[in-house]
């Protein structure tokens, strides 16, 4: 049982303090800073107090942006939500496993970016180097050794909207790729774009461009606000005004990419940033006013009013 652990904390040039690890003694402490090579006057001692068991084996740390690009400590926390909890929308969690060697973070560390760095060329996501540019070297760090200590590297998809906003900016083009993979792999899936009418929606739906498996449906059509109520109610739908904004997955997120000379070669080439950002913004639409349906079975639909366009989405059997 141990009454508390002790953090070690880089202190930077800027001031900003980055949590490096916990630890139950002064001695397993130390022998990190050495192995470090981190002079006293370059960390700072913090205590998380227990009591905690000894089958302990990781806290997080919460870092936020404050006073310019400066980051401070958010509180040390049991568990991942409640970290996030702490941070902003720029803030960061780190995993700190407690009494690590150096040697030990080090390797999870490589292990971590050369899977990204598959990846990064698997999906033509932002490089490494790109994510440092844009985020900075801690921030960018910690969000991936996050990911690949919690073993959800590959999916990069938040589960809430507070892990929506602490990470969007890094993950959004993967919000539903696996899911993509997935469903490419089982039976052909039906898929149009712009069609006129379907058997399957109500005559008024009009300009309907969907994604239908035995997994996952997800379609959107032009419908007046009356008939969009009327039709989500005839589904068991509940119907409420829009509070928060609302980001739902488009047909597109699932329509397999035309495929080209290039590509097939197994050639790749980069994606710069901007163009990164258009292909999320087709993929997935962000709604501000309008009404929100939610069914038993999970199911949601949103009615942007400006657009008159309704979006739908069902993820089966997940």
């Amino acid at each position: 049982m141990h009454s508390y652990l002790q953090i070690l904390v880089r202190v930077e040039n800027d001031g900003s303090l980055h949590a490096l690890g916990a630890f139950s003694s002064k001695e397993k402490q130390k022998a990190y800073q050495e192995a470090a090579g981190l002079k006293d006057n370059q960390i700072r001692l913090d205590f998380y107090n227990g009591p905690f068991d000894d089958s302990i084996k990781v806290i997080y740390a919460g870092h936020r942006r404050w006073n310019m690009d400066r980051f401070q400590l958010g509180g040390y926390f049991r568990n991942e939500s409640d970290a996030w909890n702490s941070v902003t929308q720029e803030g960061y969690v780190s995993v700190l496993r407690v009494d690590t060697s150096y040697a030990e973070e080090q390797a999870l560390e490589r292990e971590a970016l050369e899977l990204y760095a598959k990846l990064q060329k698997k999906w033509r996501l932002s490089s490494y180097e790109d994510l440092i540019a844009r985020e900075g070297i801690q921030k960018a760090r910690a969000n991936i050794m996050l990911r690949f200590y919690e073993d959800t590297l590959e999916s990069f998809k938040p589960q809430t909207r507070r892990d929506i906003r602490a990470l969007y900016a890094l993950f959004a083009v993967m919000l539903v790729l696996p899911f993509a993979i997935l469903f490419f792999l089982r039976s052909a899936p039906d898929f149009g774009e712009n069609i006129a009418r379907v058997e399957w929606l109500p005559e008024s739906a009009t300009d309907i461009s969907f994604y239908r498996s035995k997994q996952v449906e997800v379609y959107e059509f032009n419908m007046d606000t009356d008939a969009f109520r009327d039709w989500a109610e005839a589904r068991g739908m509940a119907v409420r005004q829009l509070i928060n904004q609302e980001i739902v997955s488009r047909y597109k997120a699932y329509v397999p990419p035309p495929s080209s000379s290039e590509e097939s070669s197994g050639s790749s080439r980069e994606i710069d940033f901007e163009a990164l950002k258009a292909w999320q913004q087709a993929i997935s639409v962000k709604i501000e006013v309008g009404l929100i349906a939610k069914g038993e079975d999970d199911s949601i639909a949103v009615y942007d009013f400006y657009k008159q366009r309704a979006y739908f989405e069902h993820l089966i059997n997940f």
